[in-house]
């Protein structure tokens, strides 16, 4: 059965959509986990980061992207949708070797930006029926995955609302910078208040579990080796407050993972080619931490 693990930082600019898929890549191919990733930012940038505009505009003209799930959920009465219609499958091969990674993409859609708010006129902004429709869908599809990854937008929105009810765990992608990690500590406040909510409001009918912060990880540390005095104290200072859940594991500022953001590049965790070792090997360590963690 799928853990869910969403990936959150309210701060934009930390490289949280990078680690979202590089992570995903690697622990599909370098582990051989059943990986789903689930872009749910209308910036569509993970979507973006593995597939061309031109296959996402196919998809999207076929109705098959995030957005029709929530359509859906939305239409009246609610329309059944199979979610596997709208998951895409088989469409990253290893650059080198054509192996077909096990990573299965949920592609956002521009069209999220106004669903949030939809969804709260629909069924009210603190209504569970806005809140639980990914844990829903979900449930169809966590015997077919050992891992979905949910890359959340850098805001607490009905759609984030959604994955965080959804998942076991957390992941914050941070920078080795004061105003990066200025937030993590309001990201667990803002969890929990959100879980007590809920259950407040479902109480004698179920509840739902609180997924808690299960890894911090650093990333665009200055060199491969560490950080400069400044970000090693930051670090520092981040993992006396959360102790383990701090990664030991980092990845270093990369060029060459900006470009791999680039459509048709595939992610530098499953390159293979000598000149992305470094960054292959970071991206493996923090998913291998990853998999321990979650």
């Amino acid at each position: 059965m799928a853990t869910v693990v969403s990936f959150i930082n309210y701060k934009g600019g930390v490289g949280k959509t990078t680690l979202a898929v590089e992570i995903s890549a690697s622990l599909a191919y370098h582990q051989k986990k059943r990986v789903l990733l689930v872009d749910l930012d209308p910036q569509t940038n993970a979507t973006f980061y593995l597939v061309t505009v031109a296959k996402w505009k196919d998809w999207a003209n076929e109705d098959k992207t995030l957005k029709s799930i929530f359509t859906a959920a939305m239409d009246e009465p609610p329309q059944e949708i199979d979610v596997h219609n709208v998951i895409h499958k088989d469409f990253l091969r290893h650059p080198r070797t054509h192996e077909i990674v096990s990573l299965h993409l949920l592609p956002s859609h521009i069209e999220l930006m106004s669903t949030d708010m939809d969804l709260a006129m629909k069924f009210g902004a603190r209504g569970f029926e806005a809140r639980r429709i990914l844990r829903t869908v979900f449930e169809k599809i966590k015997d077919d995955y050992d891992y979905i990854i949910c890359d959340c937008p850098p805001n607490l929105n009905l759609i984030t609302q959604n994955a965080i009810l959804a998942s076991n765990g957390i992941t914050v992608v941070a920078m080795p910078e004061y105003l990066s990690t200025l937030g993590i500590s309001e990201i667990e406040k803002a969890v929990k208040k959100l879980v007590g909510e809920v259950n407040r409001s479902i109480e004698g009918f179920g509840k739902v579990e609180e997924p808690t912060i299960k890894g911090i990880i650093f990333n665009r540390v200055s060199t491969k080796y560490g950080g400069t005095v400044t970000e090693q104290g930051i670090m520092e200072r981040v993992r006396e407050t959360w102790g383990d859940i701090v990664f030991k594991e980092f990845v270093s500022h990369s060029v060459k993972l900006a470009e791999s953001a680039e459509p048709s590049k595939s992610p530098i965790a499953i390159s293979g080619y000598a000149a992305d070792s470094v960054y292959e090997e970071q991206l493996k360590k923090c998913a291998s931490r990853f998999s321990e963690r979650n």
